[in-house]
């Protein structure tokens, strides 16, 4: 189920806008944490950016183990598998 809520919020006199709680709490958005706006023809799309120690478990979830001996191509070689 995707929910669609339309807000009128109100620009300050220095271009800013405030997030109403509910929609923080709904979003996860934490005092000092960033957001990603995101510019489209006439609308302006804002969703929670990552914040460090998120990326950092994202990162440690995603990622593939590198193999500890990585084998070095001799130059004859890398130039062969260049070759159409």
């Amino acid at each position: 189920m995707i929910l669609m809520v339309k807000l009128k919020l109100k620009v300050g006199p220095k271009g800013q806008i405030v997030l109403p709680k509910i929609v923080r709490d709904k979003l996860g958005i934490k005092p000092r944490s960033y957001v990603i706006a995101d510019l489209r023809e006439d609308e302006l799309a804002l969703q929670r950016g990552l914040d460090i120690e998120e990326f950092l478990d994202w990162l440690k979830k995603s990622r593939k183990p590198i193999a500890r001996c990585v084998s070095k191509l001799s130059l004859e070689d890398e130039a062969l598998e260049a070759l159409p």
